[in-house]
């Protein structure tokens, strides 16, 4: 068995039971393996997308900023555990599904036998079942995104509309913290074969928003507060970039260059395919 094939590990948890759902086929000249693992907690569900390799890559993630790591995990669930409504924390305290995030984290790491520091991770509320996977193929570039989305409670269009929401710091205690909004959230795990600079992964997170919010335009997705007005994303949208180790070196994956096709093929197929998977939005016009 390869190096970064799952690793079982036994997790004693009494509110907690896992299932494996099996493997996602990758390319191999990503190099990596995708799996998803179910899971029971307290009564409602958890799906977690692991995408491990054979060892450390470069990774840009909007949660974890510039790191190395062996994995990145997409982790799913009922959107009662992510729930901040019942909120009774002291102000300064960390929304209870931050709390969560950073437990499903480090069950994360546990599971595939790593530390806590060796994986990036994302989280939703849309159902990992409405996962979209594509992947494009031009040589000598591989492309894949794998993409949940929802929509319906949280969309928004940046640059037209305003928010008040503060996170909470210690060193500001009198700030006044607002509610988090409804969840809804497209998270983008793209993987290549391609050796992407630092600023190429950086450049990278630019191309995969503008084809998430071509997508948004082409399903006419409307922002939640402002039925008037086109989404351009949600409020908690996610990106991870993994580098990749095959193919050849990659500073500028923007517009104009193959890849930046590429990359933004494969995610705006994915983003519309999850959305309608989960929301059931349409695109009228093709």
């Amino acid at each position: 068995m390869k190096a970064y094939h799952i690793l079982f590990v036994v997790l004693v948890l009494a509110t907690t039971s896992y299932v494996a759902a099996g493997d996602i086929a990758l390319s191999p000249e990503l190099g990596a393996k995708a799996f998803i693992v179910k899971a029971d907690k307290n009564g409602l569900w958890e799906k977690t997308l692991f995408v491990q390799f054979p060892q450390k890559r470069r990774v840009l993630s909007t949660n974890d900023g510039l790191v190395d790591v062996v994995a990145v995990v997409n982790h799913a669930a009922h959107s009662g555990l992510w729930d901040c409504s019942t909120d009774t924390r002291k102000p300064g305290q960390p929304c209870p599904a931050m709390v969560y995030l950073q437990k499903s984290r480090e069950r994360a790491a546990q599971r595939v036998g790593v530390r806590v520091a060796d994986i990036a991770v994302v989280g939703t509320a849309a159902d990992m079942d409405n996962l979209a996977v594509v992947t494009k193929t031009t040589e000598p570039f591989v492309v894949t995104a794998l993409v949940t989305a929802g929509a319906k409670g949280n969309a928004i269009r940046t640059g037209a509309e305003d928010a008040t929401f503060v996170e909470p710091d210690p060193a500001f205690p009198n700030t006044v913290e607002n509610r988090p909004p409804k969840p809804g959230t497209v998270n983008v795990l793209l993987l290549t074969n391609a050796k992407l600079t630092d600023g190429g992964l950086a450049r990278a997170i630019v191309t995969v928003t503008e084809a998430k919010t071509a997508a948004f335009e082409d399903l006419c997705v409307r922002s939640t507060l402002h039925k008037e007005l086109q989404a351009t994303g949600t409020g908690t949208d996610s990106v991870i970039i993994v580098s990749g180790t095959s193919g050849p070196t990659v500073a500028f994956p923007g517009g104009h260059s193959l890849i930046w096709s590429m990359i933004g093929d494969a995610v705006h197929e994915a983003v519309m395919e999850a959305l309608e998977k989960q929301n059931g939005f349409k695109r009228l016009v093709k």
